[in-house]
């Protein structure tokens, strides 16, 4: 079976758009969260619709006790830390992450990588969000959740969308 590990800034934008069940329909295996990662997301800076969708997502995945003892990089913070650590000695298939630094060293440990927005490609890609949802996604997400991407990637993101077959 796949193991799937999630860090928190998916999870954050997954919740506000109330697509959290892409991660299992799209990859499918078991998900983890490692507790940190939980009480990261669920801080009081959650709204309360989002934390009530985190809260529910959280009871479906399996929350793992794990921490890194001694942060060995100032690049990542603590909880990235021990999300990699723990998807290195557990083999992950998946590591579920936004942060640029994070997605980079996963990959040289050879650990498939996909961030929120990759999530609604390939839902769209699959038939599981239709290409006009994914598309309001990908907007709201920049529009109304604060996501700051490069005009370069939201481009490449609606080229993708396009080549999806349907409607």
């Amino acid at each position: 079976m796949k193991i799937v590990v999630c860090d928190a800034s998916p999870l954050v934008f997954l919740a506000k758009l109330d697509r959290l069940s892409l991660i299992s329909s799209v990859l499918g295996g078991n998900v983890f969260v490692l507790k940190c990662v939980a009480c990261e997301v669920l801080s009081d800076r959650a709204g309360p619709q989002e934390q009530a969708r985190l809260e529910e997502f959280l009871e479906q995945v399996q929350i793992v006790d794990f921490e890194v003892s001694r942060p060995a990089s100032r690049s990542l913070s603590r909880s990235d830390q021990s999300v990699l650590v723990w998807a290195i000695e557990n083999r992950a298939d998946w590591l579920v992450a936004d942060e640029r630094m994070l997605r980079r060293i996963a990959i040289a440990e050879r650990i498939k990588v996909v961030g929120f927005l990759g999530l609604l490609i390939a839902a769209a890609q699959r038939g599981i969000l239709s290409r006009p949802r994914a598309r309001l996604a990908i907007d709201d997400a920049v529009s109304k959740h604060g996501c700051r991407i490069s005009v370069d990637l939201y481009q490449r993101l609606l080229a993708e969308l396009k080549d999806v077959p349907g409607t």
